[in-house]
């Protein structure tokens, strides 16, 4: 007996290797969906806000985003979620897990790629907990589901993630308002208010870093800083803040106050010069006009693969604002502000930007594609381990991913974040972004299952509410925006369960195969069993051989054959009780006898 399964576990193991290969395909597919909608959710404000260009934002996101996961990231990660589902139900079958996060991974990636096509930021997170609890309820019901916290605590399990989607955006939306309403009161609406943006400044990166700095060691390099408590991590990011803000202020704020002051010298020195020439050559610029737009009209016949590949990262977003009317009015509602101080917080939100981005990369993306490192560990171990390392490589397919969904379709969701939903500016947007990274740390600490995303469009919707309540935001585009994270567990959930149920609880040749090998070879080890005995004068053939092929019937026809498609682990223990009864059946002859 306990040969037969150890051969029949060993080539279950190797029958499943087409599960880690297509989870690796799967894995650079949802990176790509990451990419396209919730790493594009994040540069939303800095390139809505033309602090960034889509280019610098991936050259941002390849660097800090990938360093970040490889840096921080590629500790020990949970490959299952915690706290959603108990995956100790699977512990003695953990290639119907593997199996189930396969299914996880492929309407996760179809969900984010959907999402993103109908410019709706929604939590990746959020997707992959959905299809987890799908699949859990599919193969162990619900009762496998953790619905709520240990001892009722509501900020625990699904509950919590539901509970998550009214207070995240409404802590990120009252931070925001607090954070931009005090810069605008403080400087941008004082007439001196380009100098003050200077003086702001350091206090300002003190506040970025502070936040971004715990955020990092804390969440992030908890795992490698064996003994870090809170209020350790709390001093060093007070320390760290420090030392960036003396930095800024002896080193950085007068080389870039030049900059500014040199560049918008050169832009009035360009104008100038441009009205000058229009008045000079009104004809001739006509003349070169019709040569260009010539051009222009002639472009799309060059276009080959590669031009096409990159038009996400050549996109104008921007170009929204002439295209709609709505989001025009938007625009031209909003207050304006001296040029020259939004320049000045322009740097900032690049650096405020390039440390979410790090952030990002160190909590989120390895957590992402976390079931194909399930699938991974489980395939290598043979077994199920709660945690595993995270290999290196496939943070790379998951940095690979990421980047080119950003470059390719993360317009998309830039555009519906940074553009449609309000009028956002380098002051604005600065607030944006440390606004929901306040609250994604406090979350975090708290051990709320807060969403990026989630915070990040309550962060804008705070910001537009400052210009009015109705004409600041646009609320149809934020209507699809809830629907879409209602809909997020949802439907990922009940496709992953469509896909698990259809792979699981399907008939199958390979299951049928296996079923006939084993009922014959179960069926020759009795024969050779009884005719033994008979040789040896034990006269066992009369009325309990019928007991014996009633037994090994239904073994091989009902129990065995559930088992391989249900719960492996019901093979060792169907086994166990029929060579169990058997032998108790034989010794009783024996005895008689």
């Amino acid at each position: 007996r306990i040969l037969l399964y150890q051969e029949f576990e060993h080539k279950m193991w190797l029958e499943y290797q087409w599960i880690v290969v297509c989870g690796g395909l799967l894995a650079v597919f949802v990176a790509y969906g990451i990419g396209a909608n919730d790493v594009a959710n994040a540069f939303g404000s800095s390139v809505g806000s033309k602090a960034i260009t889509i280019k610098q934002a991936l050259v941002i996101a390849a660097i800090f985003e990938f360093g970040g996961a490889v840096l921080l990231g590629a500790g020990v990660t949970d490959t299952v979620r915690k706290g959603i589902a108990d995956f100790s139900k699977f512990q003695d079958a953990p290639e119907l897990l593997m199996y189930g996060m396969l299914c996880v991974l492929l309407a996760t990636g179809l969900w984010l790629i959907l999402a993103s096509y109908f410019e709706l930021p929604v939590s990746t997170t959020h997707s992959t907990v959905g299809g987890v609890i799908g699949m859990a309820i599919c193969a162990k019901g619900a009762g496998a589901v953790t619905w709520m916290g240990s001892g009722g605590n509501v900020l625990g399990g699904v509950v919590g993630i539901v509970l998550s989607w009214v207070f995240s955006p409404v802590l990120s939306a009252i931070l925001a308002i607090v954070l931009f309403g005090g810069v605008r009161v403080l400087v941008l609406r004082s007439q001196n208010s380009y100098v003050r943006s200077w003086y702001v400044f350091p206090v300002l990166v003190f506040l970025t870093v502070l936040v971004n700095s715990f955020f990092i060691i804390f969440k992030g390099a908890k795992s490698k800083l064996k003994g870090l408590e809170p209020v350790d991590a709390v001093w060093i990011s007070f320390v760290i803040g420090g030392v960036a803000a003396l930095i800024v202020t002896f080193g950085v704020v007068p080389f870039l106050k030049k900059r500014v002051d040199r560049e918008f010298e050169a832009a009035e020195q360009a104008e100038a010069a441009k009205a000058q020439a229009a008045e000079e050559g009104a004809e001739k610029g006509v003349d070169e006009g019709k040569v260009q737009i010539e051009s222009v009209e002639a472009e799309p016949e060059k276009k080959n693969f590669w031009s096409t590949i990159t038009s996400g990262a050549n996109h104008d977003v921007h170009s929204a604002i002439e295209e709609d009317d709505a989001v025009n009015a938007i625009h031209e509602f909003s207050e304006k502000f001296d040029p020259k101080t939004e320049e000045s917080f322009k740097y900032l939100q690049v650096f405020t930007a390039i440390c979410d981005s790090f952030s990002h990369g160190a909590n989120d993306v390895a957590n992402s594609i976390g079931p194909f490192a399930a699938i991974w560990g489980i395939y290598k171990y043979e077994g199920l381990k709660k945690k595993t390392e995270v290999p290196i490589w496939i943070l790379v397919l998951g940095g690979f991913g990421i980047v080119l969904g950003l470059a390719t379709y993360g317009y998309k969701i830039m555009c519906s974040i940074g553009v449609k939903m309000c009028r956002i500016t380098p002051t604005r947007g600065f607030a944006i972004e440390l606004g929901a990274a306040v609250v994604i740390v406090i979350g975090s600490q708290l051990g709320i299952p807060l969403s990026t995303t989630h915070c990040q469009v309550g962060a804008t919707v705070g910001v537009g509410l400052l210009e009015s309540l109705s004409k600041g935001v646009n609320w149809k585009l934020i209507g699809k925006v809830v629907v879409g994270w209602v809909m997020t567990l949802i439907i990922v959930g009940l496709t992953t369960a469509g896909f698990f149920a259809q792979g699981v609880y399907a008939p199958s040749v390979v299951n049928i195969r296996e079923r006939e090998e084993l009922q014959g070879g179960i069926k020759d080890a009795v024969i050779q069993m009884v005719n033994t005995l008979s040789s040896s004068n034990i006269d066992i053939v009369g009325g309990n051989l019928t007991l014996i092929n009633e037994t090994i019937t239904n073994l091989t026809n009902h129990s065995l054959y559930e088992a391989q498609v249900v719960d492996s682990v019901k093979f060792n223990n169907v086994l166990l009780e029929a060579t169990t009864g058997l032998t108790h059946s034989l010794a009783h002859q024996l005895n008689k006898t």
